[in-house]
């Protein structure tokens, strides 16, 4: 494994773009509202699908957050 990018990431933080981006959150999506087109990676398999076939079927939960 290669050490964290930490030159290109502070240089994102210092632009103001992850405050910008941060601040444009609550806009793109609310509860209630149609999920947009995503197409998903399965766990299982590592095939790809789309969302909206997955819910058809079962209970979907799409979970965002970082791995850093």
């Amino acid at each position: 494994m290669t050490t964290y990018n930490y030159e290109t990431f502070d240089g994102y933080v210092a632009s103001g773009a992850e405050q910008r981006e941060f601040a444009a959150w609550p806009d793109l999506l609310h509860a209630g509202e149609p999920a947009p087109a995503i197409i998903g990676t399965l766990l299982e398999d590592g095939s790809q699908v789309a969302l909206s076939s997955v819910w058809q079927r079962r209970t979907v939960v799409v979970e965002f957050g970082s791995f850093t």
